[in-house]
């Protein structure tokens, strides 16, 4: 099915947005990318969840769709994106949320404003907690980008996040990720120093606001986000629940035909049929 397509504006900036509507569904879903992710990313979530639910994806401003749309003259921090996510939320209304490895943040930032369509969020490779492995890697992968060594960026990711995808998979993101331009690099690198300031009490008062159910799911290979990890929310967000893929790492859907279905079927689960 060939989505429809528009650009709203948002704030300072344009976002492209895709929705996928089915006469049948009768609720709606707002998918969430990960870092330096665009609405590619939820190929496997369009072919999953066909008719089950509406879906639609955004571009955030320096990337993909959006990209061409915006002129970037300076980095979007983080509280920038979740005021785009809030102001997607007001416009279509989703029941559902579904973030996918770093968008968790945003969407569980959005959350703690408590947006009153949402009736459920689906957060997928996340945790509040960076390993020692996750901090390796975010170093590494700051330092290439600083120094603009695209094809290495690409590598990296590949060879450690992505170890377990299959190598169709990692040729198109090393594609994607090489052929990203430097302002989009900036952004990263920009990101990350985010990400690497926060501390685990920083989340505490976001966990503390949220109302809307949750579930956290993560892939039992995953040593970035790991399934452990995650459990520890528990600890401050009373209405959530976790599930683990089998044989899956931090690309839960696209790295083997099993974790795909074991994914899909507990999202199918929990949204209408």
């Amino acid at each position: 099915m060939k989505p429809e397509s528009e650009v709203v504006h948002v704030g300072d900036w344009r976002v492209y947005i895709e929705k996928y509507i089915y006469p049948d569904a009768k609720e709606t879903v707002i998918c969430v990318n990960g870092a330096l992710s665009t609405t590619l990313a939820f190929r496997n979530c369009v072919r999953n969840l066909k008719d089950k639910v509406n879906i639609i994806l955004f571009d955030l401003p320096f990337i993909g769709g959006s990209r061409e749309h915006n002129t970037l003259t300076r980095p979007i921090p983080k509280a920038e994106e979740v005021e785009i996510l809030k102001q997607l939320i007001d416009i279509y209304k989703p029941e559902y949320l579904l973030s996918v490895s770093w968008g968790g943040l945003a969407t569980l930032m959005a959350l703690a404003s408590q947006p009153a369509s949402v009736t459920k969020a689906i957060v997928t490779s996340f945790s509040t907690r960076v390993t020692p492995a996750m901090e390796t890697y975010i170093q590494r992968a700051k330092q290439l980008l600083d120094e603009g060594k695209n094809d290495e960026v690409a590598t990296l990711l590949n060879n450690e996040v992505g170890k377990f995808l299959p190598s169709i998979l990692k040729r198109a993101n090393h594609h994607h990720i090489s052929s990203l331009d430097q302002d989009t690099y900036r952004q990263a690198s920009f990101h990350i120093d985010q990400i690497s300031r926060l501390k685990e009490e920083d989340y505490i008062d976001i966990f503390h606001s949220i109302k809307t159910p949750l579930v956290f799911i993560n892939g039992d290979l995953d040593e970035y986000t790991t399934a452990e990890d995650i459990r520890h929310i528990a600890n401050h967000i009373e209405n959530c629940e976790f599930a683990t893929v089998p044989q899956a790492g931090h690309f839960l859907d696209m790295e083997n035909r099993s974790a795909s279905q074991h994914l899909y079927g507990i999202l199918s689960n929990h949204f209408a049929a």
